[in-house]
């Protein structure tokens, strides 16, 4: 009888502490669909009154989660009214949720107006002039103080794939996760996430002392192409901007914003509808470019008529748009009201879809969606001067890890969300998806794995030639493990088939410190260079490349020294690597690669001819870059595409005396790169360097005017070489070089009729050296090359079209170019006009 007893307590326990865990959870699914029974993509369902939510999959279908008990839904998306759902219980399913299209919104489609309309005509205009009057009181600057919580996911992934494609790459696996992968299918295609990263910060801004703090609180990532450089590179294009502003940059583009006080020009605006939602009157206002392929969006917006703040925008792509690899990319903001009188961002959201060949809608592609959202405004309530200066900074992986309780806090319910981690887990396991992943590392970075520490590469420098050498075969190692490498090492070894001699360097570098970032490293070269191609090389770098050759060149390039080179460097990074403060030794050994056809002879001031000598110096370089996207935690560190300024100064100071080094000098030099987004008219790039050299110094130590003798574009920082000299044509010790290119990003040539089929892209350029150098200089020379400096100035102009190809990969540049004369001495006489090529495959 006890023993019936306990049985049944047990039970009745069991039974009670079940309908208890039961009535502690809300599972709701169902399908959204509009008045005509069509489903409704992407709609918003959340709990009421919660952050706690998901979106609509592509057939409006949704399962929603939590561990609380709820009993009402809401239900929204953009055109319909919002609708609130009573749940008949804990666990309901097979909703059908019937949203209707939004109260006084008429037109649902808005066509592109075929007459453009003046100002006095259109009625949007006003509008328009309101929004820019007012737009400064509608943003965070206009409190004294605020703080906000700030969520970010990022995923990365493969679509339009089709069922063959799937059962080739996971095999025995295609049924389970082809299931799972139904919640992302559209049409006849799915997509496999492959990468997530999630990232919970909280922000804070005091506007009056003009400081903001920003303390990263989580962060985690997962999936199978976390180290692929190049592919991260995609997901920070997607950099926030403020929809206020007159241009904003989207991959590596800038973009004329649909609320920009110059936007009338290259827009065309609808006023569609007003609308009354939650009290408040409501302008919907609708924008198409007025030049289908320039860098414009068409969208929609919403407006307050009392405030004329914006309330939501969503802005697309168009296929005629003249973006390469790019198939659709959206935007969308939406806003939420702080108070009666301010409109702050609730959620940001971006995507990007991305093919190689076509915009076609069958071809298989990658897909990026950025999603950011802010809640828990907390508005003037200032803190101490002392708080905002004490900023957090992250500066290696995984520094704000939280155990999962934490992010099964954050997404409490979020079915969507977990679906996508589970799907990511399972497809990063899978053999043939990781293959996928590990060929589009060695595309991206140009190496290819040997087990499991050690790369081969670079492929693209593995065969070359020159003159000297003839067919010049290079193969070269590095240590890798992931991008966040604290320690890495570079070897390679070189041989020519007409010198008939090895040469080879190593390099190697560590981090020694986080925080503050030092880095330290050293190399060991035996190779040909051509000095006469560049000017202040960044000594940090460690740069084993060779610019001595080439796959296609023009006229002889016998010019080539032999440098013996031990080098050690440390860079002190600061400012989030902004500032680079880097302290270089460098003890050389130098000769001709080729005394037959190029003497670098020198004459000492106590007699005698040297065509061998040794170098000793020292130098500080200074390399600062505000407003530059770095990223990546290893010894090295990778740049997202953004606009940026560059300035560097360097001084550098030669030793006689060690280990039989010749040479008493210094050098001063200076560099600035100044980047100007002009509006839809494209971007200006200007490069402004210069140096002196104080001291008697042989030809390779002098500041030779840099020349390029390919028939390709310069692959120097910001194209800083002259096409139509030869190396050594002018040779100073005092310079100055500017270099400007305007590149209309189509501009121009998206006017003209026909031309605008082709979607090419116009540009100028314009190049100026001038240069000085001493009779010291010419006296202690006795090298075969003539010295000429560029006193009276020399000049390279021309223009350039570039964005050829077919489909979405246009890859080529060609460029048209002239010259001014000038005293031409050494070698053949350089032709008046060059055509030069490039390769380089752009948005």
């Amino acid at each position: 009888m006890m023993l019936h007893r306990k049985i049944f307590v047990i039970t009745l326990l069991l039974f009670l502490g079940g309908g208890l865990f039961v009535q502690a959870q809300t599972r709701v699914s169902g399908q959204v669909i509009d008045e005509q029974g069509e489903p409704i993509p992407f709609a918003n369902v959340i709990f009421k009154n919660t952050h706690i939510g998901t979106a609509c999959d592509e057939n409006g279908k949704f399962s929603l989660f939590s561990q609380k008990n709820y009993t009402t839904i809401e239900v929204s998306s953009v055109g319909f009214t919002t609708k609130e759902v009573k749940l008949k219980g804990h666990d309901t399913e097979k909703l059908k949720i019937v949203l209707a299209i939004e109260e006084l919104e008429a037109l649902v489609f808005v066509e592109k107006p075929k007459k453009n309309l003046s100002k006095k005509e259109n009625p949007a205009y006003p509008i328009l002039q309101k929004i820019w009057a007012n737009k400064h009181k509608n943003i965070l600057t206009q409190t004294k103080a605020y703080q906000y919580k700030r969520y970010e996911t990022v995923e990365l992934g493969l679509n339009n794939l089709d069922s063959v494609f799937l059962k080739k790459a996971l095999q025995s696996e295609y049924k389970e996760i082809r299931n799972i992968l139904s919640e992302k299918k559209y049409k006849q295609y799915f997509s496999m996430p492959m990468y997530l990263r999630e990232e919970v910060s909280q922000v804070y801004g005091d506007n009056l002392r003009k400081l903001q703090r920003t303390d990263i609180e989580a962060e985690r990532t997962q999936g199978v192409i976390q180290t692929g450089f190049g592919l991260e590179r995609f997901t920070r294009n997607f950099r926030e901007f403020d929809v206020y502003d007159n241009s904003f940059y989207l991959l590596d583009k800038t973009f004329v914003s649909p609320l920009s006080e110059y936007g009338y020009g290259v827009y065309a605006y609808v006023l569609n509808d007003t609308i009354r939602r939650d009290g408040r009157e409501l302008y919907s206002i609708y924008f198409f470019p007025k030049q289908d392929q320039d860098l414009l969006f068409k969208g929609n917006f919403k407006v307050d008529s009392k405030t004329y703040a914006i309330t939501s925008i969503q802005m697309y792509t168009i296929k005629e748009a003249s973006l390469n690899f790019v198939r659709n990319l959206s935007v969308e903001k939406e806003y939420q009201w702080v108070n009666d009188s301010l409109l702050l961002p609730k959620r940001d959201y971006y995507e990007g879809d991305f093919t190689v060949l076509t915009k076609s809608e069958e071809e298989k592609g990658m897909y990026v969606k950025k999603n950011v959202t802010y809640s828990d405004y907390l508005l003037n309530a200032p803190k101490e001067e002392a708080f905002y200066l004490a900023t957090v900074e992250k500066y290696k992986t995984n520094q704000f890890f939280q155990p999962q309780t934490y992010w099964n806090k954050m997404s409490d319910g979020d079915s969507l969300m977990t679906k996508t981690q589970n799907l990511i887990r399972r497809v990063g396991d899978n053999r043939r998806i990781k293959g996928i992943s590990d060929a589009l590392n060695i595309v991206t970075s140009g190496y290819i794995p040997i087990g499991k520490y050690i790369q081969f590469g670079s492929l693209w420098e593995s065969f070359t030639n020159n003159d000297v050498e003839k067919n010049r075969f290079r193969f070269g190692l590095r240590s890798f493990v992931s991008n966040d490498d604290r320690f890495r090492t570079y070897l390679y070894g070189a041989y020519g088939t007409l010198d008939k001699k090895f040469k080879y360097g190593m390099s190697a570098k560590y981090l020694l410190f986080y925080k503050p970032r030092v880095v330290i490293g050293g190399l060991y070269q035996n190779d040909y260079s051509q000095l006469g191609s560049m000017l202040q090389k960044d000594d940090a770098r460690l740069d084993l490349k060779n610019a001595s050759n080439f796959l296609l060149a023009r006229g002889e390039n016998y010019y080539l020294t032999q440098n013996k080179r031990i080098q050690g460097v440390a860079d002190i990074g600061l400012f989030k690597s902004n500032l680079h403060i880097t302290l270089s030794g460098t003890y050389q050994q130098m000769k001709s690669a080729d005394p037959d056809h190029f003497s670098i002879g020198y004459r000492s001031p106590e007699g005698g001819v040297f065509d061998k000598y040794s170098d000793a110096n020292a130098s500080l370089t200074l390399t600062y870059t505000p407003t530059r996207n770095v990223y990546g935690y290893g010894v090295e560190q990778f740049y997202g595409k953004n606009i940026f300024p560059t300035f560097r100064a360097k001084y550098t100071k030669g030793f006689s005396g060690i280990r039989n080094s010749q040479f008493d000098y210094s050098r001063l030099e200076g560099m600035i790169h100044y980047p100007q987004p002009l509006w839809s008219i494209g971007i200006l790039h200007t490069v402004v360097e210069g140096g002196k050299v104080f001291g008697a110094v042989p030809l390779p130590l002098l500041t030779p005017t840099p020349a390029n003798q390919t028939y390709a574009t310069s692959q120097r920082e910001f194209n800083r070489t002259f096409q139509l000299l030869d190396y050594y044509d002018f040779v100073t010790d005092a310079y100055i070089n500017v270099y400007a290119e305007h590149h209309f990003n189509g501009f121009l040539l998206n006017r003209l009729p026909l031309i605008k089929k082709t979607k090419w892209r116009s540009l100028l350029l314009a190049r100026m050296a001038y240069g000085t150098l001493r009779d010291e200089n010419k006296v202690v020379s006795a090298s075969n090359i003539y010295y000429n400096a560029p006193e009276k100035l020399y000049w390279e102009y021309g223009f350039g079209i570039e964005n050829i190809g077919i489909g979405n990969f246009r890859p080529i540049r060609v460029d048209f170019i002239w010259r001014s004369s000038f005293n031409d001495r050494n070698g053949v006489k350089n032709p008046y006009f060059g055509i030069r090529f490039g390769i380089k495959p752009e948005f």
